[in-house]
């Protein structure tokens, strides 16, 4: 393994010679300075290469005054975009067809054994008892009710002030961090498990989900061309055009965060349920799911930026005594439902 050092004087960064040198020396390894603006931001950095990969360490501003480390790998396929500072997170700053390109050739697409048609058993939605909730899932319901859906019903998490009333309170290992989200979408899996006969599927959301790129005549009480051995599917992460159901077709899948809706199986369920009780749910919200992938790569890309700045730089946080504890995660080729909070893509219509 080689190391070399480079430091960067922030207030000085194109006068300095010293500096000069420095990006010279940086531009070895196939980077454009002009597409790498968090040199302005950043204290000190250096590249090292470890078993073939090169990685790319800096000391970042935070935007707060504060001086942070990161991390990430310098893939092939990104070295030609556009690398920021986010607050402390380095992060490439895509177009949608250049994610588009990337996500195709980072996340291939599964070419195995498929089931042809699976029902949805029910759709559960993640909400809370307040004012503000009840004004956006009542909002949510009326749309949702235009189109053909599995069974639609509504699950009261919870607060701050009631979170510890959930039975997965006690799994949660940093208490400082919004785990009511976590609670109320492991006591929904719960549930279903508990009603399921043999191995099912379950619909979840959040209460501002929206369908998007679909006709409102589809059937979605099912897939189709499922991956055989999924556990859960992402609906949200793929082409934001329209598409049919029939058509899509699903790509191995990992990392990412703030979700707002996905399909999940019983035996998906169990595997989440047992993880949080045996190991503790550690970052927020979802996270820890989509690290539980086990087509997860060690890959801290730059590519997706929550799972450094939620795992302080420990990428492949989760860890497992088995790999039949991982899940099968698989995303879709097209985004079919969104959400108005966070939006994965922009709305076309």
């Amino acid at each position: 393994m080689f190391i070399i050092y480079i430091y960067v004087n922030r207030n000085s960064l194109f006068k300095c010679k010293e500096i000069k040198s420095n990006i010279e020396e940086y531009e070895n390894y196939n980077m454009n300075i002009k597409k790498n603006s968090w040199l302005k931001s950043c204290k000190s950095y250096y590249v090292n290469k470890k078993k073939g990969h090169k990685y790319l360490t800096a000391y970042l501003d935070n935007g707060k005054g504060n001086v942070v480390k990161n991390k990430i790998r310098l893939h092939p396929l990104l070295e030609n975009y556009s690398l920021d500072n986010f607050n402390g997170i380095l992060k490439y700053n895509l177009t949608r067809e250049e994610d588009d390109y990337v996500m195709n050739k980072l996340f291939p697409i599964y070419n195995g054994e498929k089931i042809n048609k699976i029902k949805i058993k029910q759709c559960i939605m993640l909400s809370v008892n307040i004012a503000k909730y009840n004004k956006s899932r009542n909002e949510t319901i009326k749309i949702l009710n235009q189109y053909n859906m599995p069974k639609i019903s509504t699950y009261f998490g919870f607060t701050k002030e009631t979170i510890v009333k959930s039975k997965f309170y006690d799994c949660m290992k940093n208490k400082n961090i919004r785990n009511e989200l976590s609670c109320g979408m492991l006591e929904i899996f719960d549930k279903f498990v508990n009603e399921s006969i043999d191995n099912e599927w379950l619909l979840y959301f959040e209460d501002d989900v929206r369908p998007v790129n679909i006709n409102k005549s589809e059937d979605l009480n099912f897939l189709y061309n499922v991956p055989k051995d999924a556990e859960l599917i992402r609906p949200y992460i793929g082409n934001n055009t329209n598409c049919v159901l029939k058509d899509i077709i699903y790509k191995k899948s990992y990392a990412g965060g703030l979700t707002h809706a996905f399909y999940i199986s019983t035996n998906g369920c169990k595997k989440v349920i047992n993880y949080a009780k045996k190991y503790g749910w550690k970052f927020d919200i979802d996270i820890n799911l989509y690290l539980l992938s086990k087509f997860n790569q060690d890959l801290p890309s730059g590519f997706d930026g929550w799972s450094f700045s939620s795992t302080n730089g420990l990428y492949d946080a989760v860890k497992v005594d088995s790999k039949d504890e991982k899940l099968a995660i698989y995303h879709m080729s097209h985004i079919i439902f969104n959400q108005t909070s966070l939006p994965c893509a922009p709305f076309l219509n």
